[in-house]
């Protein structure tokens, strides 16, 4: 459904291969892979970088690479700046000048709408553009979040993007908004460098309503 746009030739599963072929840990094998794309391309909501990472993963542990931690990150890192986050499946926050990943152990059950204005939004076009960048500021112990100091701390946090994406899609810049003033809504914003664009909610029912 949403292969449209995906360039077969270079794209994050051709990275993941490449840069292991680099490596010498490949050198005559052939793979054919096949990928049900759930996550529209161009979403912010780093389906790309989840296929990568769950590909390196999986050749690491089926074909014993025997690729630590450290090792795996670099790799992950050369691919897509997402990509090291989505290797764990954890709720994960990046804090800090460096985006430090900090894998939480708690589980939030957020009521999280999420709307896809079919709109594909280029991450280097959008960091390109963008001038500001927000200094890190004191944060409170992550680690020991509950679930209503989680919501109150990314309330508090902004999308330095998301200018420059309304900007250049106004339509996105609408959406936002009108979940913005929905009953039960914490607050909204897009996801990533677009185009998704996701609402926090009290509870399941007003999110659908």
């Amino acid at each position: 459904r949403f292969k449209k746009g995906i360039n077969k030739k270079l794209n994050t599963i051709t990275k993941v291969l490449y840069l292991l072929r680099k490596r010498k840990f490949f050198t005559e094998q052939a793979f054919k892979i096949n990928i049900q794309k759930n996550i529209p391309h161009g979403s912010g909501l780093g389906g790309g970088s989840s296929n990568a990472a769950d590909l390196l993963n999986f050749l690491n542990s089926k074909m014993s690479l025997k690729l630590n931690r450290n090792e795996i990150k670099k790799i992950a890192s050369h691919i897509g700046f997402d990509v090291p986050v989505t290797l764990k499946k954890k709720n994960t926050l990046l804090t800090g000048k460096k985006g430090k990943i900090l894998r939480l152990n708690h589980k939030f059950k957020l009521n999280i709408l999420i709307v896809y204005p079919n709109i594909i939004c280029s991450t280097k076009k959008i960091y390109k553009k963008n001038k500001k960048f927000t200094l890190s500021r004191s944060q409170p112990n992550l680690r020991s979040l509950d679930k209503k100091k989680l919501i109150n701390y990314l309330k508090s946090e902004n999308n330095d993007l998301e200018k420059v994406v309304t900007k250049f899609y106004p339509k996105i810049g609408k959406i936002i908004d009108l979940i913005k003033v929905q009953n039960g809504c914490y607050f909204s914003r897009i996801t990533g460098s677009g185009s998704a664009c996701i609402g926090i909610f009290s509870n399941v029912e007003t999110a659908i309503f």
